[in-house]
Formats: C-alpha cells, structure tokens, sequence
C-alpha cells in the first residue's frame, strides 16, 4: 500500500475497546456503521461498500448497523446518531459524506472515522482511497483494442474531481490502444438515475459508438441496458457486471473499496490506528480488472494482463494527472 504522509494518531485505543462489567475490565469488540448516499442494491459503488460491512461482521464478529439513501442534509444526523450510541467506528462511504463525517469527528474525538474517496482530514479519520489512473488507463486500453469501428462512449456521473480523472484516464487509454478512436464523453450530474443514464447512452449510441463504459453508479445501469438494447458491448464499474449483460461486458472496473473498509477495521481491532490518506491501487488488490467476457480474444486478454502485471511491479508506470488542469477541462453534460 502507498501511503501520502500521515500524522500518527496517538490514542488509546483499548481505552475505546474496552468495557466495565461488575468492576473489572473485560474487552469489548467495537462496532461499526456504514453511512452511504446510495442503495445497497446498485450492484456496484454502494453495494461493494455494503459487502465490506457484511465481511466485517461475519469475519470478525463485530457488531454492524448501516444506513443508505441518506441524503446530504440529514448526513450529520445519521453520522451524530451513530456517535452518540457508541459505535466505535463509523465509515461515511464516497466524498458526498466527507464534510459531514469530518464535522462529526471533531464532536467525538475519541472514536474512528473511516471515509472513502473524500478530500478530509482529521486527527481521528483515515481516508481510503485508490490510484485511479492505473486501472482506468488499463480499462481503457481494453477498450481500445475491443471496438470495431473506433467510435467508444462514456458515461460519467457527477462532474467530481475523481470521476473526471476515472474518466480521462479511461479516455486516454482507448487512445493508447487506437489512436485514431473518437472518444465520446456525456455526463449525467447524477449517480443515482438510471433513467438519465440509459438517455445519455442513448445519445452516444446516436453518434456510432459500438462500446459503452460508465463511470456512473447507479445511473450507469442505465447504460449497459441501454447496451444490451442495442447489442452493443459495455464495460461494467465497480464490481463485476456481467450478470447484466453477459453476452455484452468485455469486463469491468472492479473497485473493491469494502475490502479497504475491512483492512482498517481489523487494524483498529489490532490496536492499530494512523490518521491520514491512504492509497490503495492494482499491486494491493483494490483495484482489479474484471472477468473478461467469453468474447474477448484470447490476445486481447494476455496484453491486458501484461499490462496490469508490469503496473503491479512497477514496469509500467501510468503518470499521474494534473487535477487543477483537468476541472479546467470542459465537459458535455445530458
């Protein structure tokens, strides 16, 4: 795992997990909550961070509540709810919960903050997040080397500095592969509609494409039926999305941020605590590209693996983006 500098957070941590019962000190495991924007049910962003959930209360034996849907404004309650009934960590899951985790955290500096994705910091949270540019490159070059006629479209979700990059990095990864590719990109504003997701699909299928990827969550249901509509293939995000579509995903972008979730779980068990960002990628396998399609050639398929093993060694190294230059990029919205 790389790590960004962290500043070494000094607490006790048997003095969280650790109970009194009739006068004498008895371990207590801690429990965790899982706070998220979206459905447990979007068969990938919100779904994976659930899995990780569900990992830590049956691997570890750990007490577990969660809440989804929860909207922006009522987020601070949710994360406040949690505190004050003494779960002694409490995961805020994708960047629309940061501000709110990290205005929590400073009321309740003795207990665990875990947020993924998020742009914070604090005394008592660890930032999880992910090397986008490798998988996404890689992804991308996949793409490349799959469409038929060079024409590939994009469907992005929120407009936000790590969608953007995922986003880019897939773009210039096509262009890797086929340089003479026309890379169409539509964002929605929104993870959570797959309606407008399967419109934007819609639209760049208008324009030729004869492969689809989304960078969308929820919304990006939308596009792969929109694919599998029109007999085109897609490229799957977050988890593995063949069963939408099997016949059509060439792979997906598997992300497995519930996995980060439990890695940071068990080391607080562990007595084990550092404040700080920390970023996983391909090498620690966070970051995975997905089964392939029946479909795919099996040449297509042995460059794809050498890419990704030659990244995990450190053969091939994806520069990283400039994110000031990139949120300076225009974008076409639906």
């Amino acid at each position: 795992m790389t790590r960004h500098p962290v500043k070494v957070l000094v607490l006790a941590v048997a003095a969280v997990l650790v109970g009194t019962t009739a006068g004498a000190q008895a371990p207590r495991k801690p429990k965790v909550a899982l706070v998220m924007a979206g459905s447990v049910s979007d068969k990938g962003f919100t779904e994976g961070a659930y899995n990780g959930l569900m990992r830590v209360k049956e691997e570890l034996g750990l007490e577990t509540a969660f809440s989804e849907n929860v909207a922006r404004a009522d987020m601070v309650t949710a994360f406040r709810d949690y505190a004050t009934r003494g779960f002694d960590v409490i995961v805020g899951h994708g960047f629309p919960t940061a501000d709110a985790l990290a205005r929590v955290a400073g009321e309740f500096p003795k207990q665990y903050f875990l947020n993924t994705y998020g742009g914070i910091s604090g005394k008592n949270i660890a930032v999880l997040d992910c090397r986008w540019e490798d998988l996404f490159h890689v992804m991308g070059h996949l793409t490349g080397l799959m469409t038929k006629n060079g024409k590939v479209g994009i469907v992005g979700g929120w407009e936000a500095p790590g969608i953007r990059l995922q986003v880019e990095s897939f773009r210039r990864g096509v262009l890797e592969a086929r340089p003479s590719a026309d890379v169409q990109v539509i964002y929605t504003g929104t993870f959570y509609d797959a309606v407008k997701g399967k419109e934007a699909a819609r639209a760049l299928i208008g324009q030729g494409v004869d492969i689809l990827a989304h960078m969308a969550d929820q919304s990006g249901l939308g596009v792969i039926e929109a694919a599998r509509e029109n007999k085109l293939m897609a490229v799957g995000y977050f988890q593995d999305q063949r069963k939408l579509a099997p016949e059509l995903v060439v792979s997906s972008a598997v992300i497995r941020s519930g996995d980060m979730i439990f890695l940071k779980v068990k080391e607080i068990m562990d007595g084990k605590f550092e404040a700080g960002r920390f970023v996983y990628g391909l090498k620690e396998g966070v970051l995975q590209v997905g089964p392939y399609g029946d479909f795919v050639p099996p040449a297509v398929r042995a460059k794809i693996d050498g890419m990704v093993a030659d990244i995990k060694s450190g053969k091939l190294q994806i520069p990283p983006m400039d994110m000031n230059e990139l949120m300076k990029m225009k974008i076409r919205k639906l």
